[in-house]
C-alpha cells in the first residue's frame, strides 16, 4: 500500500488527518446519527410495530453483510477519493427517494442503497487513517476518528431536535451535509491512495489472528444499533417527552464521542485488553441500571453517557487491536473483517431488540443489549482464564 508517512511532513499528515477525519464525520452524522432514529420516530410516529422498525433500519446493515467481501478490491481499483465520492452521491440519491414514498418496502430498499454508501466511506476512511498515520501515533489518531463518529451519532438526534420528523426537510439537510463530505474528498485528491488487492480469499485465518477484537465489534454494532433505532421510544415509554428522549440519544453518541480519544490513549500506554474487559463490564452494569433510574433524568444522562463510550470503545478497540496485530499488506481486510462483524451485529441488533421489545417486554433495549454485553465480558474471561493456564 503507497504510505503518506514518507511523502509528507508531520504538519501535512496531520492537515490530512484532519480533512480525513471532517469528511468521514459528515457522513456519519448523516448514514448513522441521522437517518437511524428519523427513520425509527417517523415510522413509531405512523403506528408501524417495533418489530418492522427493526427490520428497515437493519437495512443498511444487511447491505454492507452482503457487500463487504468486494469492498477492499473496489477500494483498490477506485482509490479512497471515488470511493468517498460514490458513496456520498448514493447516500443522497436514497435520502431524496426518501421523501418521495411511505411505502416499507421501498423504504427499505432505499435505506439498503444507503448501507452500500456506508460501507464504502466506512472502509475507505478506516483504511487511510491506519495508512497516513505513524505508527507511534496510530492508537490516538483511531481514538480521534472513532471520537468524531462518536460525535456523528450525537449531532444527528439534535437535528431532529430542530428539524422535527414529520416532513421532509430532514432529509434534503441530511443530503445538503453529505454534498459537503463529497466536496472534501474532491479537496484530498492529492492524498489519495489505493491499498493493494487483497491476495488472501478466505478471512478464515485472519480472525484466527484477532478473534476477541471482531467479537467486541460485533457486540458494539449490536448495542449501538439498537440503542440509536430504539432508546428514544424506550424513554418514551418510561415518560420522557420527545425533545428528552432525543436528547438522550445525542447524550449516547456524546459518551461515544469523548471517550474515545481517553480510551486510545490508554490503549497506546496500557493494554486493549484491560480496556475491552472495562468497556464490557460498563456496558453490562448500564443496562442493569437504567431501568432503574427513569425517575431521574439526570442520572439515567449520566449512565447512557458512559454506556455511550463504553460501547464505542469496543469498537475503538478492535479498530486498535487489528491495527497491532495484522501485517501492513492486511490493513484494509482487517478493517473490512471489523465492519462485517460490526455489521452483523448491526443488522441482528435492531431485529432482535424490536423482536424482544414487541413480544418480551418493554425492557427489550436491556434485555437483548445486556446478553450481548455479559456474553463478551464471558469471552474475555475465558481468554484470560487460557492465557493463565
Amino acid at each position: 500500500m503507497e504510505s503518506l508517512t514518507p511523502a509528507f511532513s508531520d504538519r501535512q499528515r496531520w492537515l490530512a488527518l484532519t480533512q480525513i477525519n471532517t469528511l468521514s464525520a459528515l457522513s456519519q452524522i448523516v448514514q448513522i446519527g441521522t437517518v437511524t432514529p428519523l427513520l425509527s420516530l417517523s415510522l413509531e410516529q405512523k403506528g408501524v410495530e417495533p418489530a418492522q422498525i427493526g427490520v428497515v433500519v437493519s437495512a443498511s446493515w444487511l447491505a454492507i453483510l452482503l457487500l463487504y467481501k468486494i469492498v477492499p478490491r473496489l477500494l483498490g481499483h477506485w482509490g479512497l477519493v471515488n470511493a468517498n465520492l460514490v458513496s456520498a452521491g448514493l447516500t443522497i440519491l436514497a435520502l431524496i427517494g426518501m421523501t418521495l414514498t411511505s411505502n416499507l418496502y421501498l423504504i427499505f430498499g432505499l435505506n439498503f442503497v444507503l448501507g452500500v454508501g456506508l460501507i464504502l466511506r466506512w472502509i475507505a476512511c478506516d483504511t487511510w487513517i491506519v495508512v497516513v498515520a505513524s505508527k507511534r501515533e496510530r492508537g490516538r489518531a483511531i481514538g480521534v476518528h472513532e471520537t468524531l463518529m462518536g460525535l456523528g451519532i450525537a449531532i444527528g438526534p439534535l437535528l431532529l431536535v430542530l428539524l422535527g420528523v414529520d416532513s421532509a426537510v430532514p432529509y434534503y439537510a441530511c443530503a445538503a451535509i453529505v454534498f459537503v463530505s463529497g466536496c472534501l474528498a474532491v479537496v484530498l485528491k492529492r492524498h489519495d491512495t489505493r491499498p493493494p488487492l487483497p491476495t488472501e480469499k478466505r478471512h478464515g485465518k485472519l480472525f484466527s489472528v484477532i478473534p476477541v477484537a471482531l467479537c467486541g465489534a460485533f457486540i458494539a454494532g449490536f448495542a449501538e444499533t439498537s440503542t440509536v433505532s430504539f432508546l428514544a421510544g424506550y424513554s418514551l415509554s418510561a415518560g420522557y417527552l420527545l425533545a428528552t428522549a432525543t436528547v438522550l440519544i445525542s447524550v449516547f453518541g456524546l459518551g461515544g464521542t469523548l471517550l474515545q480519544l481517553p480510551i486510545g490513549w490508554m490503549a497506546d500506554n496500557s493494554s486493549y485488553n484491560t480496556g475491552q474487559l472495562i468497556c464490557g463490564a460498563v456496558l453490562v452494569a448500564g443496562t442493569l441500571a437504567i431501568p432503574f433510574c427513569s425517575a431521574l433524568p439526570w442520572l439515567t444522562a449520566c449512565i447512557v453517557f458512559l454506556w455511550g463510550g463504553a460501547i464505542g470503545g469496543m469498537n475503538t478497540l478492535a479498530v486498535i487491536e487489528a491495527g497491532h496485530r495484522v501485517g501492513e499488506h492486511q490493513v484494509s481486510t482487517a478493517m473490512t473483517a471489523i465492519a462485517l462483524f460490526y455489521t452483523v451485529g448491526s443488522v441482528l441488533g435492531p431485529i432482535a431488540t424490536g423482536a424482544t421489545v414487541s413480544y418480551v417486554s418493554p425492557h427489550g433495549l436491556m434485555i437483548s443489549v445486556g446478553i450481548a454485553g455479559a456474553f463478551f465480558v464471558a469471552l474475555l474471561a475465558f481468554k484470560r482464564e487460557r492465557a493463565d493456564a
